[in-house]
């Protein structure tokens, strides 16, 4: 793909890039010419900047008895530079909450920068005397839990109830 002979179609590849629609063999190709590409980097980092400040804030939070559920309102993925990873961090490491509970329904993709930042959340509720814990990740989270041994630390529910009354038992 000629990236660099129309800006347009360039500025038109990043956008359905970052908006996730672009076909996956155009991902593909995409993603192997940016990896190596100062100026197109440089214009993807730009245009995300742009995408979020047009969309509304990510993470809502809500309150079950004393416990903070945090949720994505639209599909997310917790990945390096992502800006639900920023937003979600900037929640829950900025607030004082101690029963913390973060529906993972909509994220579709985690990565080792997703995964840490879960942790720093946890050790941040340890720090407060509280708990964090997490409801509903789909089978492929669940499976990079088990496999990191993240799901040792961190309990995960698939039952909201189950979840919020975790927080009540000793």
């Amino acid at each position: 793909m000629g990236f660099h002979e129309d800006p347009l179609f360039r500025e038109e590849v990043i956008t359905g890039y970052l908006l996730k629609r672009l076909q996956p063999y155009a991902v593909e190709a995409f993603e192997s010419h940016f990896l190596d590409c100062e100026e197109c980097l440089e214009e993807i980092h730009v245009t995300e900047l742009i995408i979020a400040g047009l969309q509304p804030v990510q993470v809502s939070r809500r309150t079950l008895e004393d416990v903070t559920l945090l949720e994505f309102s639209g599909p997310v993925r917790l990945v390096r530079r992502s800006r639900e990873l920023h937003e979600l961090s900037r929640t829950v490491l900025e607030q004082k909450d101690t029963k913390v509970l973060i529906d993972l329904s909509r994220v579709s993709r985690i990565d080792s920068a997703g995964l840490g930042l879960l942790m720093s959340c946890y050790s941040h509720a340890i720090r407060n005397q509280g708990a964090l814990k997490l409801l509903n990740p789909n089978q492929e989270v669940t499976d990079l839990l088990r496999l990191t041994r993240i799901d040792s630390v961190l309990e995960t529910f698939h039952d909201e109830r189950d979840a919020v009354r975790s927080f009540q038992s000793p």
